[in-house]
């Protein structure tokens, strides 16, 4: 009798401890093969995304009426901070560089120099600073100092433009971000292009 009595109870113990771990592990295999899947599916269309995105951020730095067709992106790159840059048919380069700013967050900074090496147009983008504080190194009434800047000289906090005030980290990032810029023009760019 003592076999039949603990019979039921191990069938119970494994109904309710195994068997639901059983499940739970069958579940989570399904639910990773399927975000495999699915990451396989988008990962193209999230590429040409932020490619196209990334292309359209550089003409919006370069002279009016440059076209798309007509860019030549550089390759090797090694410039610290330096993610990426295009020449226009007219001489006119576009840097892609960032930099860690409040948090480590990046700031994310485009800009363009003329054939005479001057920062003719600028763009910040700083969504990923505090809201109202870190993101106004974002707008144009900060970084419109940096415009005529000769990239032959490194900027720095005051040089053209001062920091924000308790956006120390933010305006800081931003520099940092044109200064590899500039040495990524100086170094690897000029004369190349």
């Amino acid at each position: 009798m003592a076999n039949t009595k603990k019979a039921p109870a191990q069938e119970s113990a494994f109904k309710t401890m195994v068997y639901p771990v059983i499940i739970l592990v069958v579940i989570c295999v399904v639910c990773s093969a399927l975000l495999a899947v699915l990451n396989d599916i988008t990962a193209p269309i999230i590429a040409a995304n932020e490619a196209a995105k990334t292309q359209e951020a550089y003409l919006g730095v370069l002279p009016e009426g440059t076209d798309a067709a007509g860019l030549t992106t550089l390759e090797g790159l090694a410039t610290e901070g330096v993610v990426g840059a295009v020449t226009a048919p007219d001489g006119a380069v576009a840097v892609q560089a960032a930099a860690a700013g409040y948090s480590g967050n990046q700031v994310t900074v485009f800009v363009s120099f003329d054939a005479a090496g001057t920062i003719s147009k600028l763009s910040v983008d700083a969504s990923t600073q505090t809201t109202g504080i870190g993101s106004k190194t974002g707008e144009e009434s900060f970084y419109s100092g940096f415009l005529g800047w000769d990239a032959a000289n490194h900027v720095s906090a005051g040089e053209p433009v001062d920091t924000i005030a308790g956006a120390t980290v933010s305006s800081n990032a931003v520099i940092t971000a044109l200064n590899s810029a500039i040495d990524c023009y100086n170094n690897e760019i000029k004369g190349v292009a």
